[in-house]
């Protein structure tokens, strides 16, 4: 049994345990069933609050190497850890603040200001399309993306941070402003849970690939400075304009990019029909050819992420079906940093 299961009763994951009173309280819109790796159930995305406040994450202002490290600095009563600028000393001012080099250089008393420690809100944004109602092995995507997004907003919420998002289908897009303590993530939670039972195989609803630029759109009007938006996603329809609204976005927050994909190295090939909902498609996985092309297509998916990365340096860190999403994210806060340096000024 890994260090992970015994933090969670008999060794089991989150995702099976039962119900609780409380998420029976707060029941998601009627419809599909909660089935492990299929449907999310509340109840288990509200499990997850107790292993995540067990795990030993980084802490906030100390130095960390981790993939998934964002920018989080000490909070500390007194002076703030972010300068603004320099001026001149007047009387009554803290002496500690003088800046010594800056007086010497400029025949004046120079004193350095700095501005409070604000709190770093946190924008999950969770892609729940009917693409993601697919995987080849383990959890669907939009179930692995659901559990992920409850991880990272457990998390924040125990770092004292302010914790909402966006959750977006391919029928509209459910916007939940962050705020203080857990009524947000809560609201969160069963909306993202909501738009997870609706999807399904037979789906009336199209595909509409177009609203993962929507949900970016949505979220540049909305996001602040100094936020940390984590983008959970198979990024199916990312093109050079979702491309130039992430840069906007990485420029003056904290940007995680967390793709979802299937892992389907011990899958025995076979022949599959899927579907947009109105139109079927069969897909021979038993055809060397196909099976190429799909390979080819998601390497250029993830080439397209990960030159984002060296670009701009924002973090990126795959999430596979075959995992759950718990150990993965511990691990990526774990392991050394993967990411490309932050780039100054912007």
């Amino acid at each position: 049994m890994t260090p992970l299961q015994r933090l969670l009763p008999g060794g089991r994951w989150p995702w099976s345990r039962r119900t609780t009173a409380s998420a029976a309280r707060a029941a998601p819109t009627p419809g599909a069933v909660p089935t492990p790796g299929v449907y999310l159930g509340l109840g288990d995305l509200l499990a997850l609050e107790h292993p995540v406040r067990r795990l030993r994450w980084p802490a906030r202002g100390a130095p960390v190497h981790s993939q998934l490290a964002g920018r989080h600095r000490a909070r500390v009563r007194g002076r703030g850890l972010d300068f603004i600028e320099l001026r001149q000393y007047l009387p009554g001012d803290d002496t500690r603040s003088i800046d010594w080099r800056a007086s010497v250089r400029t025949g004046k008393t120079q004193l350095r200001v700095y501005g409070e420690e604000r709190e770093h809100p946190t924008w999950l944004v969770v892609d729940q399309r009917i693409s993601m109602f697919f995987a080849r092995r383990g959890a669907l995507r939009s179930v692995v993306a659901g559990e992920a997004a409850a991880v990272w907003g457990w998390r924040a919420l125990a770092s004292g941070d302010r914790v909402g998002g966006l959750v977006f289908g391919d029928d509209g897009i459910d916007a939940i402003t962050p705020g203080r303590g857990r009524r947000s993530l809560l609201r969160l939670l069963d909306r993202l849970v909501a738009r997870n039972h609706r999807l399904r195989a037979d789906t009336a609803c199209p595909a509409r690939p177009a609203q993962f630029d929507a949900a970016l759109t949505q979220l540049l009007a909305r996001a602040p400075r100094d936020a940390v938006i984590v983008v959970l996603s198979d990024f199916d329809g990312m093109d050079a304009r979702s491309r130039e609204q992430l840069i906007a976005l990485a420029r003056h927050n904290d940007l995680v990019l967390l793709p979802i994909r299937d892992d389907p190295g011990t899958t025995r090939p076979v022949r599959l029909v899927v579907t947009d909902g109105s139109l079927q498609l069969p897909v021979d996985h038993t055809d060397e050819v196909v099976r190429s092309r799909l390979a080819e297509i998601a390497h250029a998916r993830m080439e397209g992420l990960l030159a984002l990365r060296r670009e701009i340096g924002c973090v990126v860190f795959p999430l596979s079906t075959s995992e759950p999403a718990l150990l993965q994210l511990a691990r990526g806060m774990a392991s050394p940093a993967a990411r490309a340096p932050r780039p100054r000024g912007g």
